[in-house]
């Protein structure tokens, strides 16, 4: 890029704006196009805006199924492509449970590339789903004595 000389901000986008008008009376046309022209031509398509969240692929969704977890101990799982989850409950009383959910990504070089932490409360053997980072879990947590 070459140096700008003394010249302001103000210059430049005045530059610039003076630049860009030529642009828009060849962006307009007031010709009508004939009927044949019309018939022939396909319609135009609608652009909608998209307000449905993504759905889930299977390269980001993971089903862990009945998963045994032990009150305070982790349990680290692999995941593949790199990525691991530890889950770490916590029993908060006879119906409630904390789970702290780490996602972990590793590079092929072996370093941290991502690292998520996400902490639900559900209830010990109901399936839950939670999304971590751009994944989403599937667990049953059930809760075993040491």
């Amino acid at each position: 890029m070459l140096p700008v000389p003394d010249m302001g901000v103000s210059h430049i986008a005045f530059i610039a704006a003076i630049s860009l008008s030529g642009l828009l009376p060849s962006s307009c046309s007031k010709h009508s196009t004939s009927t044949a022209a019309k018939q022939h031509a396909p319609p135009p398509t609608p652009v909608v805006a998209n307000t449905n969240p993504p759905v889930s692929t299977p390269s980001n969704a993971k089903d862990l199924g009945e998963l045994a977890l032990t009150d305070r101990h982790e349990t680290r799982i692999e995941l593949g492509g790199g990525r691991s989850c530890t889950i770490t409950p916590k029993l908060l009383d006879r119906d409630k449970l904390q789970l702290t959910l780490t996602l972990q990504s590793r590079g092929t070089d072996g370093k941290t590339t991502g690292f998520i932490v996400s902490q639900v409360t559900t209830r010990p053997g109901q399936p839950f789903e939670a999304a971590v980072g751009n994944m989403d879990i599937t667990l049953t947590p059930e809760i075993v004595q040491e």
